[in-house]
Parts: structure tokens; sequence; C-alpha cells
């Protein structure tokens, strides 16, 4: 838990300086005036550029004035035409700046200092305040030559997600007896407040539905349904919690949220849209380290700087996890074709944007990509924030070549190989040995088309002069004979023989086992400086920068330290250090916000990928932070006797779902009106996302395969989407370009493990608001629209789980109508059709038959929805 508190408000400390500077006649200038000046006016009226003949950056000029006359009058601000200029009083004249109005503040400060003489002391050369030697600068809360306190004049500092995070105290609640867990006080207070009251607990049945689906993604069996509704342990519910998290389908379900977040594809996106046949090792990596409760602040090290996590090959499992997580690095959208139009920088530098963007926005909650270009328009972000952010990861290079196996795994291919290696050779001296006659014949008729010149060097024992080594290199490679020239020079019998002998070495090559590697990163030794760009340019690099946090947080330097890799810089590992660290109050309030928006379909923070001032504020702080607090810290669960482990995803889980507040009906009396959704004094009915409709589809049809993790399945897909995207027209030899079906007894598989590329994606899947994958996915859509309908209904997809749905009642049912129809409804929604539904049912059935019926029931809204 964070314990840091800010020495003085900063309006305080800005009062204190603005006292003793006007003392002195200076500080107010430097602290006050000249940061207002340097960013909003000297741009265009500075010693590069003179808009309207008028410059700003010294007392001089501003006397002086341009076409309009003199910018400054001291002791006179109604006739200086720098306070008409920033009041924008002429609407169709010049403005200063020309787009954003100054903040009422400022204005205010620019025309005090007018007022009382314009005083301009000679320290102009270095207007802003810095530490002295050895020591460092305050956040921007405590320390006023912080700056974010210069670029924005003290304002932006009341953004509530970066003061620390401090356990509030359990509100008191007339009706304690609802409360189950301590967050349940945080909602209770806020619906009592409303003068409202909370919803009562849901049925069992519509419990043991939203538990499934929530914590694994699928519907439960008609028997897991009907055991639970059936079990009166007072802990029924608590077990059943337990059990699902302990599920590997668990894992399986909640990885979809996180790959949503840090943009994960299996492919590269932009025109090629490359297969990426390595990206699915990260996928599992999510996968395996939810179902293992992995301390989230574990995973977040080792995405950032998992590389730098491994102290030296062959890896241990754990090393093996932290050098797949870095797949995190390599996840972005890439332009294999940039090479071609010469466009390689460019593409590092979207690569470094996209890294610095993501970080911000998944584990952060802050729109970094807003001030790439300049400083921000809303967030206490500076434009060097952006770059100092970018620096942890300038290192950063690809390593697809590096083993992944464990040690011993390594060590059983090399061992395998070696046993390889003397056939290979031999077969390789044999196929020297005939084709030896040929090459020397046809070397001996080269070299006598060769000038007497060139003749004459070949026969120099050593050529060290570099022309002449040149020279002499160019004559050799005349005399090179390509394989296939010297295949052609053998006779009909050699041919034979080195066909032979040529399909022997291939099969045994074929036979070599090859190391597994991932799409994965490391940090290379050749580390370029870092340059802020003017307005994002490549061309326009400004001054260097070095790694370093937010600057309203931290604005000195980072501290580096040798990770225990050896050979790489450690920048990354400090960031990752950072971001799980108490200094940071972002991270642990972002996470618990996006599992709570998955509970109930909105964040306590409604952006969750966007914890600024244009973002939405807190419905109930006092709920979030608690919720920090506790993840963060090491407790005792209150209602089950498992500890719950700092940074423990689980944890969070099972105090969400063990909650009264989650265990709420979605109805209310009629008599009563609807409280507000962020009351939270009910549920929310949700629709299944994409995947879980797919796989729940798959699941009561009897077709979903058990398969856990590997390389992705291609479903078949319709001609007419394939013929859409011109690159799978134009695939390449290495076939990374296609769309290359896997065979139908596969396709049954989750959809976590169905190829997910970034130009193609399953009609299906598209229909039902997957997100799109080049950017960070804060929340996902949630979309009503009739191709959603028709798809449903229509699609091949529903068509062959309506056929298989029916086959597996057939088989479990029997022939009898009504016990079709009561099995349909157990597997499809747990629970038996009513008199009414039973009777038009069965009507429908002998109707319209099996296969008919089985389709409808697929489309019910029960189906599709959970309460």
């Amino acid at each position: 838990m964070l314990t840091v508190r800010f020495a003085v408000p900063l309006l305080a400390a800005l009062s204190l300086c603005a006292g003793r500077s006007e003392a002195v006649g200076e500080v107010a200038f430097h602290e006050q005036v000249w940061p207002i000046l340097e960013r909003a006016c000297v741009k265009c009226h500075g010693p590069e550029k003179q808009k309207g003949e008028l410059r700003l950056d010294s007392l001089e000029a501003a006397l002086k004035g341009g076409k309009g006359g003199a910018a400054v009058v001291p002791g006179n601000v109604e006739k200086s035409l720098l306070r008409t200029l920033i009041q924008h009083e002429q609407p169709d004249g010049d403005r200063m700046p020309p787009k954003e109005k100054l903040h009422p503040d400022e204005i205010a400060i620019v025309e005090k200092w007018i007022a009382a003489g314009a005083l301009w002391p000679e320290k102009t050369a270095s207007p802003v305040a810095t530490a002295a030697p050895g020591e460092k600068l305050g956040n921007a809360w405590s320390d006023p030559r912080n700056p974010i306190v210069r670029i924005f004049g003290g304002r932006r500092l009341d953004l509530w997600s970066l003061r620390p995070i401090a356990e509030p105290e359990q509100p008191t609640v007339r009706n304690e007896a609802w409360v189950r867990q301590p967050l349940d006080r945080f909602v209770l207070a806020g619906i009592e407040r409303a003068d409202q009251k909370p919803a009562d607990e849901a049925s069992r049945q519509t419990l043991v539905r939203r538990l499934y689906f929530d914590v694994i993604g699928l519907p439960p069996t008609p028997e897991e349904a009907a055991a639970f509704v059936a079990d009166s342990a007072p802990d029924a519910y608590e077990r059943l919690v337990d059990q699902l998290l302990a599920s590997p389908r668990y894992g399986e379900h909640w990885a979809r949220m996180w790959l949503d977040v840090v943009r994960y594809s299996d492919s590269n996106g932009f025109d090629w849209d490359e297969f990426r046949p390595e990206a699915w090792r990260f996928r599992d990596y999510v996968a395996r380290s939810f179902n293992f409760d992995k301390p989230f602040d574990k995973f977040v090290r080792e995405q950032l700087a998992g590389d730098e996590m491994v102290k030296a090959e062959p890896l241990t499992a754990a090393e093996q996890d932290a050098l797949i997580a870095t797949g995190y690095l390599r996840m972005g959208p890439h332009d294999n074709s940039a090479a071609l139009f010469g466009e390689t920088k460019k593409v590092r530098q979207q690569l470094m944007s996209d890294l610095v963007d993501t970080t911000g926005s998944a584990f952060l909650g802050m729109t970094m990509s807003c001030c790439r270009c300049h400083d921000h328009k809303y967030d206490p972000l500076s434009h060097a924030d952006h770059y100092r952010l970018r620096a942890f990861f300038e290192p950063m290079q690809p390593a697809d070549d590096l083993p992944v196996d464990l040690a011993q795994q390594q060590q059983e291919i090399r061992d395998f190989n070696d046993k390889l290696k003397p056939e290979i050779a031999a077969i390789k001296e044999q196929i020297d040995t005939l084709l030896a006659p040929v090459k020397s014949r046809l070397v001996a008729e080269r070299r006598g088309k060769l000038s007497d010149e060139e003749r004459a060097l070949l026969d120099v024992p050593a050529v060290k002069e570099k022309g002449v080594s040149d020279q002499l290199k160019s004559i050799q490679e005349k005399l090179k004979v390509p394989d296939k020239e010297l295949e052609e020079g053998l006779d009909p019998a050699g041919k034979t023989q080195h066909t032979a002998l040529s399909e022997a070495l291939a099969a045994l090559q074929k036979r070599e086992r090859k190391f597994s590697t991932a799409l994965i990163a490391r940090d290379g030794t050749d580390v370029p400086p870092t340059r802020v760009l003017e307005g994002g340019n490549l061309e326009q690099e400004k001054e260097p920068v070095v790694p370093g946090f937010l600057s309203a947080l931290d604005p000195n330097p980072a501290k580096i330290d040798p990770p225990a890799r050896a050979g790489s810089t450690g920048r990354r590992s400090a960031l990752a250090e950072w971001i799980v660290s108490e200094t940071n109050p972002l991270t642990a309030r972002v996470l618990v916000n996006r599992i709570w928006q998955s509970y109930f379909g909105e964040g306590i923070v409604a952006t969750a990928n966007d914890f600024g001032l244009a973002g939405a504020r807190p419905t109930n702080p006092e709920l979030l932070d608690w919720l920090a607090s506790a993840f963060t810290r090491r407790t005792t669960d209150d209602a089950a006797t498992q500890p719950a482990l700092a940074w423990s995803l689980k944890s969070l889980h099972r105090l969400i779902l063990t909650s009264a507040t989650y265990r709420q009906s979605s109805s209310f009396p009629e008599t009563e009106r609807a409280a507000p959704s962020q009351l939270m004094a009910r549920q929310i009915p949700r629709r299944l996302s994409a995947e879980a409709l797919r796989d729940s589809m798959l699941a009561v049809s009897g077709r979903l395969l058990a398969t856990e993790g590997g390389p992705p399945i291609w479903p078949a897909l319709p001609q007419e989407v394939l013929n859409a995207n011109p690159a799978v027209l134009d695939d390449n030899k290495e076939k990374t370009k296609g769309w290359y079906p896997s065979p139908p007894e596969k396709s049954g598989v989750r959809s976590l493990y169905v190829i997910q590329k970034r130009n193609i994606r399953v009609p299906l899947l598209e229909t039902f608001d997957l997100p799109e994958n080049s950017t960070s996915c804060a929340r996902r859509n949630i979309s009503t629209v009739a191709p959603q309908a028709l798809t449903l209904l229509n699609s091949p997809f529903a068509t062959e789980m309506a056929h298989a749905f029916a086959g597996r009642i057939e088989a479990e049912a029997g022939d009898a109508v009504e016990a079709q129809v009561e099995r349909a409804f157990a597997l499809a929604l747990q629970r038996a059709p009513d008199a009414e539904e039973r009777l038009a049912c069965v009507n429908f059935r002998k109707e319209r038959g099996l296969p008919e019926f089985c389709r409808a029931v697929l489309n019910l809204n029960e189906f599709v929805y959970f309460d």
C-alpha cells in the first residue's frame, strides 16, 4: 500500500514562491511568466520564426513589438498588444496561441507581470529551475521546480489517478446483514445515500450460469447445474467459485481479457498481414500464468523485461516463461515490406511509439500517444515524457532465433543431431567425390577463358593491396560453378547416383530436430540516443533524453541497475520495477478496474485505458482504492480460509465473486424505480462475448475439443472473404500471406486457439464484436445489429452446430419428442421448459424437425445472454 504523502498543495507552494519572487523581482518571471511565454508564444515569435515581425524571447524584443505595435507596455496592461492577443479579443484577428486560449490563471499571471512593470531579469539562458548537483527534483505536488509545474503553470494537478493510493476506511451502513465482503460496504453506502435498496440475491440457477460464463466462459452441463442447485450446504457457492477458479478453462477464458489489452495477433498487419508462426507461445503463456495465479507484478515484469530475468542458457521452466513473455514487446503491427521502400527507420519509429502507447494504456491507463507530438492536451504529461518512456525500449531488438527449449530438451536435441552428423557428412563426401571430376573440368574451362593478366593474378601467393584483392575476388567469382551446372555435367549414371544421394541427404536433414523459437525480444549492444521529435516527426529531432518515468511523479533520470543477464542494459527491468512499485499509483487501480469491468459490464472508471482528465472519473473512488489496496497487500480472505496473496488475481476474483454485490439479481420490484447502474444496486444482464458464444455452441452440440494450447487452428472461410484480402491472392513461397485451413476434425477448439489475423477475421467472431487488434482494446463493444441474427440463423457454422446439436440430443434422448425438448433445454439453458414453452417447442419440433428446432434454441436470447 502506498504511503507517500505530498508535502504541500501546489497552489500554496506557488503562492509562497510568488511572494518571495515579488520581493526580489526575479523568481516570479522565471517560474511563472517565462514558462507561459516559452510554451505558448516563442514557437511562432522567437529566434527561428517571427510571425507579424514580433519576437517575445527578450524584453527588448517585446518592447519593440511588431507590425501591431509594442507587445508589452510596462505598467499598462490595456495598451499592451500581448494582452489583446492572449485574451483572443479580436474574433477575426491574431490570437495567441492561435487555437487554444490560455487558461484564465495564466492570463492573470501575464497581466499581473505587465502591471508590475514587466521585470525581465537576465537569467533567460536558464529559465528552468533545476536540481543542484546530487539533489533530486520532487513530484509536481511538492516541488515547484518540477517540469510539469513549469509547463502547465501549476494546473492539471488535481488528477485523481496520480494521487497516492490510501486505503479508505470502510463506511458504516444500515443494512449490515447484507454485507458478505468488505467491498459490499462501499457499494451499499452509495445505494443507501441514494435512498435505494440492493436487489435480492439471484436464484441458484441464475448464479450457476453466471459463475460458469464469468469464470470459465462456458455453460455448465445440466448435471453440474443441477448439482449446485441441489447443494444446500452453507459453503456450496464458495466451493463452486474455488472449483471454477482451479479449472484450466479459467485461464483460457481470462487470457482473452489481457490479450485484448496488449493487442495480441497471429499476424503482422499492414498490407501483407504475414502470419507469425510462433506468436501462439505468448498466448499460451498468458493462459498458463492466469491458471497458475502468477502474481500480477511478476506477470508485468516478465512481459516488459523477461529476457533480463534469464541469467544464462539453457533455460529453466521459469526462465522459459519469462523469455516467452517478452512477446508482449513484439505484438504490435509490423510492416515487413518497409525495407523494400527504404522505410526501415520509419518502421522502427512505429514500433517504439506503439510500445510507449500500449504500455501507457495497458499498465498505466494513460494516453501516452497524445504527447508523442506535443505536451499533452489534457493531462499533466509533457512532450518529453513520451520519449523518456521510449528510451527504456530503445535498445530492444528481435531475438527470433534464440532457442526457448528447456535445458534437458536442448541437450536431447543436440544429442540426437550429433548422431546424424556422421551419416550426413558421409553422404556429402560421396556427393563431393561424384562431382569433383565435373567441377575440375568446368573450372579449367573457365580458367582457359581468362586473360593472361587474370591468370597471372591467380598465381600470386598472397595479394594484400585492397584494389588488387577486390580484382582477385572478381576473378575467383568467374571460376565458381553453380550446383545445377555441376549436376548437368554428370553422365546419365552419375545423375542417377546424384539423385539417390541427394534424396538420402534430404531425408537425413529432415530428421534433424530444430530448436523451438518464439516471438521474443532482447536488448542489443548498440543503443542509439533517444531524442524528442518535434511534432513526432523523424526529421525534426530535438534534445536527447534519458530513460525516465512520468515527470509529474518522478522527473529525475531513472536509476538503472545491471540485470541478471549479462550484456543487457537493465532499462526495461527498471521500467517494470517502477510500474509495479508503491511510488506508482496507477497500475493496481487500472488492473482492478479491468477485472471489475469484466464482471459488471462497466468499470468503476468507465474508460479503462484512460485514467486522465479527459477520461471518466470513478463512480466509487473509495471502492476503487480499497480494491487496489487489497490487491497489492497480503491478507486473509474474509469469506474463505485461503490466504489472499499480494498481487493475486485469483484472490481478487474470489473477493468479487463471493460478494453480495456480485450475487444480486438483475431484476427489481415493479413498484420501485430502477437505480442508476453506477450504484450497483442490481446486476446487469450481459451478452456472451464472441468467443464465449462460439464456444458455447460447440459445447452444447458436443463438438468442443479439449485441446490446450499449441499452434492456432485455421477454420475454413468462404472464398469471398479471402478474395477481399489481396495478400491472400499474392501468397509467397514461405506461405505466410495466405489462409491455410486446418483439417475439419481439428476445428472444434476453443476460440482462444483459433487464428487471429489482423486483416482477415472469422466472420462469426467479427459479427459479435471481436475487437480490432492493432491497438489496445479497453472494453469490448456490445452491439445489437441485424447481421448477428442472420449469422446465428443462416451461417455455415450455425447450421453445422444445429445439426450436431440435433445428433447429440437424438443420441441422448432417443426419438421421443418431449424427451428431446427437455434435453435441448437442459443442455442449452440448464433448466426445464415451462408448460407453455414445452407445448410450443413440441409442436415446432413435430412440424419442422429436430435440426430446425435446435437452430431455434441456439437463437434464443436466453442462450446468447446470461443474467
